[in-house]
């Protein structure tokens, strides 16, 4: 892992199977624009570098421990969780951490059985 700087997400998703097939990578041959899996297509990208892009699902999970999970910097930890806690959403059970780089233009978003937050971008986020 070489994230350094990164973009975060939160989200809530029904299920920990929901969360891998949301971030499965399928490759279509014959439509090379085709995005690499749903994650790719919410963020307006046909492919990213999966070894940069991480996910962790935890049931029951606070702010804190979506973020904590991570292993960041005490400083950059603290300033992400507060982010999240501003968001004011229950029932958070997934974090989505990716290199900077790998995304020119993260988004929220919402689909079945899940609905994703874009927290920022933090320095010092790094993996």
């Amino acid at each position: 892992m070489s994230i350094r700087d990164a973009h975060i997400w939160v989200a809530q998703f029904k299920s920990e199977k929901a969360l891998e097939k949301y971030m499965d990578e399928m490759y279509d041959e014959d439509d090379e624009e085709a995005p690499i899996s749903p994650f790719a297509a919410d963020q307006g990208e046909t492919f990213y570098d999966h070894d940069l892009v991480y996910a962790e699902f935890l049931k029951k999970a606070t702010p804190r421990v979506l973020i904590e999970c991570w292993g960041f910097p005490k400083k950059a930890t603290e300033a992400v969780v507060k982010a999240v806690e501003k968001l004011g959403v229950d029932g958070l059970n997934t974090s989505i951490v990716a290199d900077k780089a790998e995304f020119s233009d993260p988004k929220s978003a919402k689909g079945k059985g899940y609905q994703l937050w874009y927290v920022g971008q933090f320095k010092g986020c790094s993996l």
